[in-house]
This record gives structure tokens, sequence and C-alpha cells, in this order.
């Protein structure tokens, strides 16, 4: 079978595998509190999902490979932290994911495809540094395509693929949900609405739009910053996702913990526009989007480690920023001692 799951392989069948045409999966997502009316599980289901779909397309155009199918890995970090979220920190999702592909490249494996269904920043940015990690290390082709996937969605870069694809124009109410934020919001009920609506609470079409408040202190001195680079006459707009991603990120850890700017927020962005056929349309070009990065490192047209989002391009969310930036401050003041 061209398909086949881990959990069931022997050690005879591993070493049986043509490991120069085998590709594993393995969806790293963890369970996080997801509004009122979406389960704890919506990241994972997706990260399944993404890997179960991307493989047995894969292998439907691939006959002669062989796709595994590795257990979910059930972690994550910034998750939103109320009663429900399974949060670790981030070096604890780095070094996990990089274990993990060591183990999988001492198995023979050259292909591994991690997916994932949380957007969190560090989160995003822990699997693309894991993945490049063992890419160099190891000398095979670890990568994770989602993000990338997800970020042209989110951001109404697709817009025109949805269209298309439900066979009528978005409305200017369900553009503006759409682009309202997400978290529980239109994108990941629509989602649902298709993988297992009865999941879903009743109510959820009563939710309105509500989204987390911002870390002001942050915004502002992102904004200078910003404002600064403008005036070199600097591309900003990725620092301006970033700012407003991280500000965005503190504000709602504040939120949850403190009541940080009023009523307790559990989903940002709109669930009430969602749909079955906007959800059809989301699973549609995230598989497309994630399998096209598949046949390109594949067929060798695309190295694993190009393959990264918009999460890895700041340096502040990189995992080991901050000690690293500690060694360097103990350096400095050593050298400035003596």
């Amino acid at each position: 079978m061209p398909v086949v799951r881990a959990e069931e392989l022997t050690y005879a069948k591993i070493r049986a595998l043509d490991m120069s045409r085998a590709v594993c999966f393995l969806p790293v997502s963890a369970l996080e509190v997801h509004g009122p009316h979406l389960p704890l599980g919506m990241d994972f289901y997706m990260a399944r999902w993404m890997a179960e779909e991307t493989g047995r397309r894969f292998s439907e155009r691939h006959p002669d490979w062989t796709t595994v199918q590795y257990p979910p890995l059930p972690l994550g970090t910034d998750e939103l932290p109320l009663a429900g979220s399974m949060n670790v920190d981030q070096r604890t999702v780095y070094e996990g994911v990089k274990r993990h592909g060591e183990s999988l490249a001492r198995a023979g494996f050259r292909y591994v495809v991690v997916t994932n269904g949380h957007g969190g920043p560090r989160h995003a940015s822990a699997l693309e540094a894991a993945c490049r990690k063992v890419s160099k290390k190891s000398s095979i082709q670890m990568f994770t395509p989602s993000v990338a996937a997800l970020h042209g969605l989110v951001t109404g870069k697709r817009f025109d693929q949805v269209e298309a694809l439900i066979e009528r124009p978005l409305t200017e109410k369900e553009k503006a949900g759409l682009l309202a934020g997400e978290h529980a919001g239109a994108w990941e009920t629509s989602f649902m609405l298709v993988q297992q609506p009865e999941l879903i609470e009743r109510d959820w079409q009563q939710l309105g739009l509500d989204r987390s408040p911002t870390f002001r202190p942050l915004k502002r001195a992102g904004e200078t910053i910003i404002a600064a680079c403008e005036s070199l006459g600097r591309e900003t707009h990725t620092l301006r996702e970033v700012v407003d991603g991280v500000s965005g990120s503190i504000g709602w850890l504040l939120n949850a913990h403190y009541g940080y700017g009023g009523h307790t927020v559990s989903y940002q962005g709109d669930p009430s526009i969602a749909s079955a056929e906007i959800g059809q349309a989301f699973r549609e070009i995230m598989v497309r989007e994630c399998l096209g990065y598949v046949e390109r490192v594949t067929s060798g047209e695309m190295p694993a480690t190009e393959v990264r989002s918009i999460a890895s391009d700041a340096a502040i969310i990189q995992p080991y920023f901050f000690a690293r930036m500690g060694i360097v401050a103990a350096v400095a003041a050593a050298l400035l001692w003596f």
C-alpha cells in the first residue's frame, strides 16, 4: 500500500522501505481553547487532516512512493492560557520536534513533512527552526509548509481562489469577517463545519466580532521603529505584521491572566459569517499549497530549508533568542570589565 501508518510497521518493514521514495508526515499541534464554540482539538484536527489529505493526494500522484503517516504530536506553545489549553514553552516545542526529526533521520527517512494548525508566532517559528536544524545537521529534507500556506489565506491573498471554488463572489461582510483576525473565527469555524460539525456549539452563529486587546506600550514602540524604517525608505510590511502579532499575543496573555483590556477574550474574528462552502474552499486551498511544497521538495526543485513563512523572519521570536542575547551581553560585559 502506498499509504501506511507508522505505528503499524514492523522493524522488518521499516528496513524494507525504499527511503529514497518514502515521505513521512508528522502533525504537531496542541489542544487549545478556541472560543466558546469550537473544540479544544481545532488545531490538532487541522494538522492531522493536512497530513492525511496531503499524503493521500501525493500517493495518488506517485504510486511508486510510500507515504508514512506518523501519529500526531500534541505539543504547542503560545496557546491561549485558559482552562483546557495544553501549553509548553517554545524551547520544548523546538527540542521535541528536532529530536523527533533526528530519530526519523536515523531510521533512514529523507523526507519529513511537519503539518501544523496553530498560528502562534513562536510555535510556528519553533517548528520551522527545528526543521531547518535537522535538515542541515542530518542531511535530510525536513520542512513545515502549513503556516506559509495559512498566511496567504488569513491575509486575504487567496480570495480569488476562494471565490473560484465556491463559484460566487464573497460578500463584503464575508471579506471583512475573514480579514478580522483568526482564532476560532470565520476560517476555523468554517473548517470545523466540514470536519466535524457536531462538535461545534449550537449558538456559534450568535457570536459576533471580537479580538484580543493590543499591548499598547509594545505597539507604540513598534510604530516608532516602523516610522524610522520608512523614513529610510525600507520596506516595513513584514515588520508591521510582526509588531501587530507580538503585541496582540502579549495583550491576549495579559487579558487571560489579569483582565487586561476588559472581558475575557477566547476567540478572534467573526465566527458568524462561517459556512461549510468557505470551509471546503479553505481546506482545498490549504492542501493544494501543502502538496505543492511537498512536490517541489521531493522532486529536488526546492530545498527544504527554503520552505519558510513570516514566522522565520523576526529574530525576536526565534527559539533561544533571549538566551543568546544573554550570552552576548555577558561576553560584552566581560570584555568591558577586562
